[in-house]
Parts: C-alpha cells; sequence; structure tokens
C-alpha cells in the first residue's frame, strides 16, 4: 500500500506542477532564470518526477517514516542508494502513468 500511496504522490505533485496552470508563473520565471536547466526539468514527466522521489525519500526516511520510502521499507539500509533508487522509481512510474494517460487521451 506504501508503495502505491509514493507512486501516486510523485504522479500528482510532477503532473501538478509540470502541466497545472497555478504553477505557470513559476515556470516562466525558472525557465527565464536557467533555461536549459530549469526550462527542461519544469516541462520533463521523466525529469521532475526524479527530483520529486528524491525529495519524498529523504523526507520520509529524515521524518522518520522510512515505510514511505519504498526501497528503505523493502529493507534496503544503505539510504543514499535508497534516495536514489526511489527517485528512480518515482521517474519510471510517473513516465509511465503519463504515457498511458496520453495515449488513452488521442
Amino acid at each position: 500500500m506504501e508503495l502505491l500511496i509514493f507512486i501516486l504522490l510523485s504522479y500528482g505533485i510532477s503532473n501538478i506542477v509540470v502541466f497545472g496552470s497555478i504553477f505557470n508563473g513559476l515556470r516562466d520565471f525558472l525557465d527565464r532564470v536557467n533555461p536549459s536547466f530549469f526550462g527542461t526539468l519544469f516541462s520533463c514527466m521523466i525529469c521532475f518526477p526524479a527530483w520529486v522521489g528524491f525529495v519524498l525519500s529523504t523526507t520520509f526516511q529524515l521524518l522518520g517514516y522510512p515505510e514511505f520510502s519504498p526501497l528503505a521499507n523493502y529493507g534496503m539500509d544503505n539510504i543514499y542508494l535508497s534516495v536514489f533508487l526511489d527517485g528512480c522509481l518515482a521517474s519510471g512510474t510517473t513516465w509511465l502513468i503519463h504515457t498511458i494517460q496520453e495515449k488513452l487521451e488521442n
């Protein structure tokens, strides 16, 4: 269940930030600051979810809720590897959900 929560949380945050109109101003500002980094980061459904996964995993583990960090929940003791792989998991699953959603819309 925690894995599903992590995946849906990653997808929801990423979808809102990348496509939500509420973040248009922030995306435009950051795109002007550094278009090659922020412009790409805030428009990519592979790049941004990885960072969301890194932040969620780190936050859950530092706050004492490792059960919400999927790989820490499955017994991975190395926090650095766990955070990195959680980011990869968030990126991959978010991209998969996004791709399925795009195909269904067409």
